[in-house]
């Protein structure tokens, strides 16, 4: 046999027909302001995206060009030094047919 216990009656009843309560002034502050924090805080992070994509992209660019400096650099070494051992062994050559 399952008992049920009566509800407790509250001590003070609610009027329905009483006014609604006022919202905080905390809660109101948030109806308020919340949409345009929000879209300064998507703004700022979008801003703060873009110029870090403009920054990497720059980085990135100055990289490359380096390289590429870096390579011709070397490739004119290399030539050079190719150069320099093709005149050796014609010299060698010369020098060996005497």
């Amino acid at each position: 046999m399952v008992l049920l216990r009566p509800r407790p009656v509250p001590r003070t009843t609610m009027r329905m027909y009483a006014a609604a309560r006022q919202p905080g002034p905390t809660s109101q502050f948030y109806k308020t302001f919340a949409r345009p924090v929000a879209k300064v805080l998507v703004l700022a992070v979008f801003t703060y995206q873009l110029a870090y994509w403009g920054w990497a992209k720059l980085e990135a660019e100055e990289h490359r060009s380096e390289t590429q400096a870096t390579i011709a650099r070397l490739e004119a070494e290399v030539g050079a030094y190719a150069e320099a051992k093709s005149k050796q062994a014609a010299r060698d050559g010369e020098a060996k047919a005497r």
